[in-house]
């Protein structure tokens, strides 16, 4: 793999990551544990559901980008 491919890889996963997790951290910070068992809106998903959802997508991707930085 060219430094060029491995560099352009690399900023696609940075950019598939995304900043959901920081931003639905942010939004649900101010709720209690009681509330975060709450379904959120219409998504029928609680609120802990939504995070955690985000917290996985992100660690599997910065273990993609940890990986590609290894090649």
């Amino acid at each position: 793999m060219t430094k060029a491919t491995k560099d352009l890889v690399l900023q696609g996963l940075s950019r598939l990551r995304g900043d959901d997790y920081e931003r639905a951290s942010h939004a649900f910070r101010a709720f209690t544990p009681t509330q975060m068992q709450e379904q959120h809106g219409q998504s029928g998903k609680t609120r802990q559901q939504i995070l955690d959802d985000y917290r996985n997508y992100a660690k599997a991707v910065e273990a993609a980008i940890a990986e590609v930085k290894s090649l």
